[in-house]
């Protein structure tokens, strides 16, 4: 079946092969075991050498090409490249980063130059509309990730996130 293809070449007879297994086999259960190998061969060759690590990503691509069965169950698997981990990091670090030093640059300039940021503040309407704004946005951001980047890793990051938040409010009571 990880040669099925409805589109590219394939072995022989596979529409009776597929009829057969769409018959005897429970697709889901099969995709996610397909999977989870996956995912067990890939933290293998990411312990292998870098060589080992681009044949299998030139495969990946290879395979991307063509509409064969077996891209799905990669798919599922969610596999992610090396690095990509400390990417995801250093950008939330720089996020975070970015909003201390506004938050340090704003309590400069009012020290410093006597700048009112309180006449700035929007009325009470307008923030209520923010506030709604933004957690729509932030709705459709995490739908919009789930799709992409898919369901398993984006939930998976935001209960690990939420842990640690919860781990850290907990501390500072």
């Amino acid at each position: 079946m990880l040669y099925f293809s409805e589109t590219h070449w394939t072995l022989p007879d596979m529409n009776a092969i597929s009829d057969e297994f769409d018959r005897t086999c429970n697709q889901d259960d099969y995709e996610e075991k397909v999977a989870v190998l996956v995912r067990s061969a890939y933290k293998r060759v990411l312990r292998d050498s870098n060589q080992e690590y681009e044949k299998w990503w030139a495969a990946v691509r290879l395979l991307s090409k063509q509409d064969h069965y077996i891209l799905v169950m990669i798919r599922k698997a969610a596999l992610r490249p090396r690095g990509d981990q400390i990417k995801l990091l250093g950008t939330g670090i720089a996020i975070a980063a970015l909003f201390i030093s506004l938050v340090f640059l704003t309590i400069y300039l009012e020290g410093r130059y006597g700048v009112d940021f309180g006449r700035y503040i929007p009325s009470r309407s307008t923030r209520e509309f923010l506030w709604w704004a933004t957690l729509v946005s932030l709705t459709i951001i995490y739908f919009l990730l789930r799709w992409f980047l898919g369901e398993r890793r984006v939930d998976n990051f935001l209960a690990k996130s939420l842990a640690g938040l919860g781990r850290i409010l907990n501390r500072s009571k």
